[in-house]
């Protein structure tokens, strides 16, 4: 694995990399440190990176801009954000942080930033595998759970739509893919479409995607959906 840091202050440049190798020392973590956002963006157009620590403080382009940057490329690599502000917490939700670490406090907060890290590299992994119904082909795919959006019924099948707008059409249920392990992280807006909590923001009564797709919520799930989205941002609270 590797991972990129990006900080304008090289105390930190020093401090977090010297961390992971101590609080991750069963894993093999690479690590390469930037001083800026246009340093790491000349970098990263040839190197990928498995995970992103972001300073939100730095001057020319905020790791919050620098993460917009990112995401409107449809790149979806796991963020953790550095500041010495705790009032930018609930701001870097909005930008799909999996972390959120204080520089007075990396000995304590690094660790679960490094677990919830993992925890999100792993779940990249997870596979489902399902086929297309004969009137759309009958192909089988696998697919990267992560990378479904949601998922709906539409009559007698279930409709998978993936980022990029791609959507896959089989004979299944709801119900199936809410009892599958790697479906945790879903939850349900309406009888029948199941979302994915990684990829929404939620309004008083949508969820709203990056790509601009937006889904009501059933009026007696909003209380739900609400707790659901609320929980899963709180997980990577540190």
């Amino acid at each position: 694995m590797r991972f990129a840091i990006v900080d304008d202050e090289p105390i930190i440049l020093k401090q977090i990399p010297k961390l992971i190798k101590q609080f991750a020392s069963d894993e093999n973590i690479d690590t390469d440190c930037f001083q800026s956002a246009a340093e790491f963006l000349n970098r990263y157009s040839s190197q990928s990176y498995d995970a992103l620590f972001f300073d939100i403080d730095m001057p020319e382009m905020s790791g919050f801009e620098l993460a917009e940057h990112l995401r409107r490329n449809n790149d979806d690599v796991p963020i953790i954000y550095i500041t010495a502000r705790d009032d930018l917490i609930i701001q870097a939700f909005r930008y799909k942080a999996i972390g959120f670490v204080r520089k007075q406090y990396l000995n304590k907060e690094l660790p679960f930033a490094l677990t919830s890290i993992l925890s999100e590299i792993n779940k990249e992994n997870d596979m489902i595998e399902v086929t297309e119904t004969r009137a759309a082909g009958g192909r089988t795919h696998r697919i990267e759970i992560n990378q479904i959006m949601y998922i709906e019924n539409v009559r007698n099948n279930v409709n998978i739509y993936l980022i990029g707008r791609r959507e896959i059409i089989v004979r299944s249920s709801i119900t199936y893919f809410m009892k599958h392990k790697g479906f945790e992280h879903f939850t349900m807006i309406n009888s029948g479409t199941i979302v994915n909590l990684s990829l929404i923001e939620m309004t008083e009564d949508k969820v709203c995607f990056s790509d601009g797709t937006e889904l009501y919520i059933s009026r007696r799930k909003i209380k739900d959906v609400r707790t659901a989205y609320l929980n899963n941002m709180r997980k990577v609270l540190i």
